[in-house]
Order: structure tokens, then C-alpha cells, then sequence
């Protein structure tokens, strides 16, 4: 073959191939444009919703909104943490789109995205429900999760997962993997119940069945550090002790509630044995712990007053009795030990 002859047919070949790679170009661009980029929750509205709930294979969990304060239906109605309700929410309205297309039946299995309670479906072809409903019980919005999108072979942690909404064939790829989703009820409930500085407490008094204090631990004015003001009779309070004690209310974790129908009887809490901590604003909060510990743990009762004459400062306090005064604590045995009554 001449090398004219090579030359053009080169040049007509280099044509064709452009002309294929705009006509691939312009058609993933069209592509792109209905499926990706898409905000599936932007218009979730957010305000009007009252229950959230999320259910798997084995297990069930239902946030429940009461008055300004989310709630874990499942355990026993206990407050929930609202960082993860409003996370939960904030990663859905920015969850991006990055790929759609439609599904049938057996695309939908290999992609566990059919409902929890399917009879027809095989456990590993079942995904997770989030249902979203107002004050009236009506559904705001209601999406399966299913199948996550990993790193490569299974390794690292997921970039995405593919999702669809209830009666729906369409399937969506979305850049959020929600483990919240997987959590059972506990995992729901709020465990940090108070944080009160040692900076900002004025006294520590130990009360043991006796109107007047077994010790007190006060402040001169704020800034000074503490003193002890009264010892216990047979015990020393060294310096060790004194910090554990002050910081009994510094970011004050539980390890769990006491179900509410549960006889604590044999748990030795009194009303009239309690650690008294003193804010200089004139906050009071009465920490009873148990006289009893289990094995692996200890319990508790907290209650909250006011005494001053500030109105904010008051409603704040009753509004935090309220909360914390009706529940049985769970904690650590360390944490227990924070609370001393000798």
C-alpha cells in the first residue's frame, strides 16, 4: 500500500475515533446531568418532623419527639442523644447523588434493598428502613437502605451506599454511608447527663442521713481553690480524693438507665443520703448514689434546684429536674466512687 494511501486512511480513522469519543462524551454528560449531583433530601422539612424510625432485620428503634426533647421509645422512653437525631439529619440533606437507574426484582435482592419484614426475601437481601413521620403519625418520607459501596474488594470503610424509596424502582448511589442506621435502641439514648466545671462550683457538702453535712468542701470566692471546710469523722479526704469528688459532675457519663418498672429497692438509695453541689450562680444539684453496687456496676438518682432569685435561672434548673430527676443511673464504678459518703 502507497504511503498516500496509508496517510489517508489514518486521517480518516483519527475522525472517526473523535467523532465517537464527543458523541460518548455527550452522552455521559446528558447522563450525568439526570443522575448526578442530586439532592434527594434538600427539601426534607425537618421542622415538621416528630418520629424517626429505623428498622432492620432485628431490630427496631422509634425517636420520638415530646414537647423540645427526643425520646428512645424502645428504652423505656429515655432521652436521646440529639447531636446523633440532628447528624442523622444534617448527613441526609447533604448526601449527594452519583449514580440512578432503574431495578427490578433481582437487581433490588442483590442489593439488600427489600423491606426487613419481605417474607420473599432472604435476609441478606434485606435492607434498612428510615421512615420520617409528622405529629399526626403521617409518613414524611420513606427509604430502604441497602448494599454499601466499598474502597475496593471489600476493604476500608464504605463511600457510599445504594438506597430507593418505598414503592419506588429507581435506585440511587449516594456519597453517605449512614452507620447510625445500624444502631440498636441504647446506642440511641443519651449518655452524657451533666457537665458542671469544678471552676464554677462554690460548695461540696456529703449528707448521710443527717440534717447537717459528714463533710464540706467550699470555695472563699471564685477563682480560690477549694478547702476543707468540715472532715469526716474516720476518714481523710487526701488530695486525690478531694479531685475525684470535685469532678463528679465534669462531663458526667452514664452507662445505662434502670427500667422504670424495675423494683430499686435493693439498690440503697435515700433521699436523705446524698452529695450536694453548690454553683455560685445559686444552681444545686443532689447526686444520691446507691449503697450497692452490682458487679459490674453502680446507680444513681440526680435532682436540680434553684436558690436565688433569678426567674431564668430558676426555670433552667426546674427544667433540668424534670429530666434527670424521674430516672435511675447505670454507672461506672469509678464514677460511683466520685460521690463520697463515708
Amino acid at each position: 500500500m502507497r504511503p498516500k494511501t496509508v496517510a489517508i486512511l489514518l486521517a480518516i480513522f483519527i475522525c472517526i475515533a473523535m467523532g465517537m469519543v464527543l458523541v460518548a462524551k455527550h452522552r455521559g454528560g446528558e447522563q450525568k446531568g439526570k443522575s448526578v449531583g442530586i439532592h434527594l433530601f434538600s427539601d426534607l422539612p425537618a421542622d415538621k418532623v416528630r418520629e424517626i424510625d429505623i428498622r432492620g432485620v432485628d431490630f427496631h428503634v422509634s425517636l420520638i419527639k415530646k414537647a423540645d426533647i427526643w425520646t428512645v421509645k424502645e428504652h423505656f422512653g429515655y432521652m436521646a442523644d440529639f447531636s446523633q437525631v440532628s447528624d442523622l439529619v444534617e448527613k441526609l440533606k447533604s448526601a449527594n447523588t452519583g449514580q440512578s437507574f432503574k431495578a427490578d426484582k433481582d437487581v433490588l435482592k442483590r442489593l439488600m434493598l427489600m423491606e426487613p419484614d419481605d417474607p420473599g426475601a432472604k435476609e441478606d437481601e434485606k435492607g434498612r428502613v428510615l421512615v420520617f413521620k409528622d405529629g399526626q403519625g403521617r409518613i414524611i418520607k420513606k427509604i430502604i437502605f441497602g448494599k454499601a459501596m466499598g474502597q475496593g474488594n471489600g476493604a476500608g470503610f464504605p463511600v457510599g451506599q445504594y438506597i430507593r424509596f418505598s414503592n419506588d424502582e429507581n435506585v440511587y448511589l449516594i456519597d453517605q454511608y449512614l452507620t447510625l442506621l445500624t444502631q440498636g435502641p441504647r446506642e440511641w439514648i443519651r449518655l452524657e447527663i451533666v457537665n458542671v466545671r469544678p471552676l464554677d462550683i462554690r460548695r461540696i457538702a456529703g449528707y448521710k442521713e443527717k440534717a447537717s453535712p459528714v463533710y464540706v468542701i467550699a470555695k472563699e470566692k471564685e477563682g480560690k481553690a477549694f478547702k476543707l471546710q468540715k472532715e469526716p469523722s474516720g476518714k481523710k479526704i487526701d488530695e486525690k480524693l478531694l479531685k475525684r469528688i470535685k469532678d463528679g459532675l465534669n462531663y458526667l457519663r452514664i452507662e445505662d438507665v434502670v427500667d422504670p418498672s424495675k423494683d430499686t429497692s435493693s439498690f440503697g438509695i435515700s433521699d436523705k443520703s446524698y452529695v450536694e453541689y453548690e454553683l455560685f450562680n445559686g444552681t444545686v444539684y443532689r447526686v444520691y448514689p446507691s449503697k450497692k453496687c452490682d458487679k459490674d456496676a453502680c446507680y444513681m438518682k440526680i435532682s436540680v434546684l434553684y436558690n436565688g432569685s433569678d426567674k431564668r435561672l430558676s426555670m433552667e434548673a426546674e427544667r433540668l429536674d424534670r429530666r434527670l430527676n424521674p430516672w435511675t443511673y447505670k454507672i461506672s464504678k469509678w464514677r460511683h466512687g466520685s460521690f463520697f459518703l463515708p
